[in-house]
C-alpha cells in the first residue's frame, strides 16, 4: 500500500515553519536540541520512513560492498594469473633457449643424432628430467641398468658439456612448474567464486529485504495513521460533547430564571389583587387614603422590579 505524506494533518513546510520558530526564539547559551530527535518528535510517521530508508539503503549498501569486495579479488586473482603466465613464458623461453644452445653444441662436436653417443646422451638427459618437480617421464628398470653402464664406462666431453647445459634448465623449470601450479588453483578459487555468486544472488535478496523492510514501515505508517485520525476524531468529539453540555447547563439556568420570573409574576398578580383589595377598602374609609396611596406606591415599585427580572431572561434566551 502506497502512504501518501500529505494525509498527516501537520505538513512538511508547518513543520518546517515550527522548527524554524523555535530555532529563532532560542535564549544565547541555551543547550543545543538534538535535530533527529526534535524531527522525530515532532513529525514521528517521516521519522519512521527515513529510518526504515536508512536500514533498507544500509542492506543493499552492504549487499553492494561485498561484492565489490569480490569483484576485487577475482580482479587481483586474474592479474596475478597474468604474473604468472608471463613469468612461466619467460621461464619457457630460457629453457627453449638452453635447448637451441645444445643443439648448436651438438652440431659444433658434429655428433650424429641418430648415432650412439647421442642416444646415451638422450637416456642420460631422462634420468634429469625425471628428477624435475611435475615431471611425468619414468624410467623402466632396463633403462636404469643401461644408465649405470654408461656412466661406468665414462662420458664424453660433449655429453657432460650437454649434460651441464641442461642442468641450468632445472631453475627454469621449476618456476615454470611452480607457476603453472598457482595459475591452476587460482582458476580454480576464480570458478568456484563465481558459481557461488550464482547460487547466493546477494543484491537480489538485499532488493528483496530492503523491500520487505519498506512494506513493513508502510504499514506501520499506515497504522499511526489511523490512530493518528482516531485521536484527531476523538478530540473533536469531546470539544463537541463538552460544548453541548455547556449549551445544556447555560439552558437550564435560563429556565430556572424564567421559572422564577413566572413565581414572582404570579405573586405580583396575587399581591395586584390585594393591593385593589385594599384600595377598596380604603376608598370606604377617608381617613386610610394617604396610606393606601403610599402602599399602592410601594407595589409598583415591587412590580418594576418583577418587570426588569422577566425581560433580563428574555434578553438571555435570545443569546
Amino acid at each position: 500500500m502506497k502512504v501518501n505524506h500529505t494525509t498527516i494533518f501537520m505538513g512538511d513546510d508547518t513543520l518546517r515553519a515550527r522548527h524554524s520558530e523555535q530555532s529563532n526564539s532560542g535564549v544565547s547559551g541555551r543547550k543545543s536540541i538534538n535535530g533527529s530527535a526534535l524531527q522525530a518528535k515532532l513529525d514521528p510517521i517521516a521519522a519512521k520512513k527515513e529510518k526504515a530508508r536508512k536500514k533498507a539503503m544500509k542492506i543493499v549498501g552492504d549487499a553492494f560492498a561485498n561484492e565489490q569486495k569480490i569483484d576485487d579479488d577475482l580482479n587481483a586473482r586474474r592479474e596475478r594469473i597474468k604474473s604468472l603466465q608471463k613469468d612461466k613464458g619467460e621461464a619457457n623461453k630460457a629453457i627453449r633457449e638452453i635447448e637451441d644452445s645444445r643443439a648448436a653444441l651438438r652440431d659444433v662436436y658434429g655428433i650424429d643424432e641418430d648415432g650412439q653417443e647421442e642416444k646415451d646422451l638422450k637416456l642420460l638427459e631422462k634420468e634429469i628430467r625425471a628428477k624435475m618437480p611435475g615431471s611425468v617421464v619414468h624410467l623402466s628398470r632396463d633403462e636404469m641398468d643401461a644408465i649405470k653402464k654408461i656412466k661406468e664406462g665414462g662420458l664424453s666431453e660433449y655429453q657432460q658439456r650437454s649434460l651441464e647445459m641442461l642442468e641450468f634448465e632445472v631453475p627454469y623449470a621449476n618456476t615454470a612448474y611452480e607457476a603453472d601450479e598457482q595459475i591452476k588453483m587460482e582458476n580454480q578459487i576464480i570458478s568456484a567464486t563465481e558459481l557461488e555468486r550464482l547460487k547466493s544472488h546477494a543484491m537480489l535478496d538485499a532488493g528483496k529485504q530492503a523491500d520487505a523492510i519498506m512494506e513493513e514501515a508502510s504499514k506501520e505508517i499506515v497504522g499511526m495513521l489511523v490512530d493518528e485520525v482516531k485521536e484527531h476524531i476523538d478530540d473533536e468529539a469531546k470539544e463537541r460533547e463538552e460544548k453541548a453540555k455547556a449549551e445544556k447547563e447555560k439552558q437550564e439556568e435560563i429556565e430556572e430564571r424564567i421559572d422564577a420570573a413566572k413565581e414572582k409574576k404570579k405573586e405580583n398578580e396575587e399581591l395586584t389583587e390585594d393591593i385593589l383589595e385594599g384600595v377598596q377598602e380604603a376608598s370606604a374609609n377617608a381617613s386610610d387614603v394617604s396610606a393606601a396611596q403610599q402602599e399602592i406606591k410601594d407595589m409598583m415599585n415591587k412590580m418594576k422590579l418583577i418587570e426588569d427580572d422577566i425581560k433580563g431572561a428574555a434578553v438571555d434566551t435570545s443569546v
